[in-house]
């Protein structure tokens, strides 16, 4: 039986579908523009007139940064501190979760609402960076790892989850002789996945997008992130003047500062755009998980 539409329902959508399409425009259209912008030559980047399709296709821009030591180390910097983090995180996060859900932690629902405090009041940024000032950590990758290593939300976000597990499971595989450590890695581990894999998703991204830790914390470019990179490149418009002649020199690559920003931006975000496909479902999961058991 073919549904009656109201007048104010085709009007809604309408405009709701008006309104998606001219929202993906305004997203695709300058990020098309900065991949042609990448692609082009100098002299066209310097005149302005490239628009959605590369003017004198070259890859100029592309050799200049990965011949790069820098951006080669704060790309290969932004790869670990992005898996070590996102690892930490997670299993941290699960763990507390999995310890506040056990009825035979002392004061777990202190150390609860104690968590639950530290998500509505902080220290604030001047406490934080003299904490780790006196720690001893500035400039190292520990700065970058430490300070977030404990995520509040995830944590309570677990422990409801865990909460609605069957307990009868738990306490079968606790008189077969399971320890603690079993029974989150193969029991728990599998039932809440699906919301494992959306926060490993939140973090992954977080972690990729990372810069402002190293404004605070790091000194050294040794340990740049690569979003910190793409922050000086896009500030100073060069990536080091001594490389930038020896290239010139070398292979007689002609880059304008536009080309290289570009180039810049679109080595930063295409990881996550070509990773994000594959955990898309696992996100919409995990939201949807979520979403009913909280």
């Amino acid at each position: 039986m073919k549904q009656y539409r109201t007048p104010s329902r085709t009007v809604f959508q309408i405009f709701n579908y008006s309104f998606f399409i001219l929202f993906s425009i305004t997203i695709l259209v300058p990020f098309i523009n900065a991949v042609a912008i990448s692609f082009s030559s100098s002299a066209a980047a310097r005149s302005g007139s490239i628009g959605l399709w590369p003017v004198d296709f070259q890859l100029d821009a592309y050799l200049m940064l990965m011949n790069s030591a820098t951006f080669i180390r704060s790309f290969a910097n932004t790869v670990f501190l992005t898996a070590i983090n996102t690892i930490l995180v997670i299993i941290v996060s699960l763990s507390t979760a999995y310890a506040l859900s056990s009825k035979n932690m002392v004061m777990r629902r202190t150390v609860f609402y104690y968590i639950i405090f530290t998500m509505f009041f902080s220290g604030g940024l001047i406490p934080t960076y003299l904490l780790v000032n006196n720690l001893g950590i500035t400039n190292s990758y520990w700065a970058l790892i430490l300070p977030g290593i404990v995520n509040g939300f995830y944590v309570i976000v677990f422990k409801n989850v865990i909460d609605q597990l069957p307990g009868e499971l738990l306490e079968s595989a606790e008189i077969d002789g399971a320890g603690d450590f079993r029974m989150l890695f193969q029991m728990v581990l599998p039932l809440v996945l699906p919301m494992t894999m959306a926060f490993t998703i939140f973090s992954a991204v977080a972690y990729w997008n990372e810069w402002f830790g190293v404004l605070l914390y790091i000194r050294d470019s040794q340990y740049w992130t690569l979003q910190f990179q793409l922050r000086d490149i896009l500030v100073t418009s060069t990536v080091s003047q001594d490389f930038n002649t020896d290239l010139r020199e070398q292979f007689g690559l002609a880059v304008h500062p536009e080309n290289l920003k570009m180039a810049a931006l679109m080595i930063t975000v295409l990881p996550i755009i070509a990773i994000y496909p594959f955990v898309q479902k696992y996100f919409i999961h995990g939201q949807l998980v979520g979403a009913v058991k909280g």
